[in-house]
């Protein structure tokens, strides 16, 4: 499975370059993430990509949920998702909240990458704190 964070905004801060590094290379054994960082985001949807937009007025999921739907997407042949943080004007599949609460885009991003790699130890029965 391939997936793409797509961030409307520059990071700039280290420790943040330096958890997508991390988490990017830990999700290296289960998926293929690249983070972009683009101005116009619509130009970055791959084709047949499950696009999901973050938005605090979305739905908000468990873990366990959130990991069920990756492994449902991988089944039924959705092997690209495309996430988009910042990016309001996106059509997307899914609309998911990470909280209700506005979050610092730089914790947020932190927090979806934090997700997705709990979502594949998830997947595959590997030991993760709760």
């Amino acid at each position: 499975m391939k997936i793409r964070i797509i961030n409307t905004e520059k990071i700039k801060e280290k420790y943040v370059k330096d958890a997508i590094q991390e988490y990017t290379k830990r999700l290296s054994a289960y998926c293929k993430v690249e983070y972009v960082e683009a101005k116009n985001p619509a130009k970055e949807i791959a084709d047949k990509s499950y696009v999901i937009k973050i938005d605090k007025d979305g739905e908000q999921l468990s873990s366990e949920k959130f990991a069920g739907n990756i492994a449902q997407l991988g089944v039924s042949g959705n092997s690209n998702i495309t996430i988009f943080i910042g990016a309001d004007n996106i059509e997307a599949d899914y609309v998911l909240s990470i909280s209700r609460m506005d979050i610092d885009i730089n914790i947020l991003l932190i927090i979806i990458y934090e997700q997705i790699y709990r979502a594949y130890r998830i997947i595959h029965n590997a030991p993760y704190h709760k």
